[in-house]
């Protein structure tokens, strides 16, 4: 024999989880992400730099490179 109440409350149970997710969902969409802190953007800002530098130095080398111990 089926319970209709149990039946009826487990499908409001599960109408207000999706509500509240969808809720949830909606309000995560509509944030901004943060800005990235200062001391990230200077960094990445020096790794383009070094890396920039290093390309150019390698273009400008003669001879081939020579790992030293």
């Amino acid at each position: 024999m089926i319970n209709y109440y149990l039946a009826e409350q487990i499908g409001k149970d599960r109408l207000d989880e999706a509500r509240a997710m969808a809720a949830h969902a909606r309000l995560m969409g509509s944030v901004r992400p943060a800005p990235e802190p200062v001391r990230v953007v200077l960094g990445l800002a020096l790794i383009r730099l070094g890396r920039a530098l290093a390309g150019q130095a390698v273009k400008n080398a003669t001879g081939p490179r020579r790992a030293t111990a």
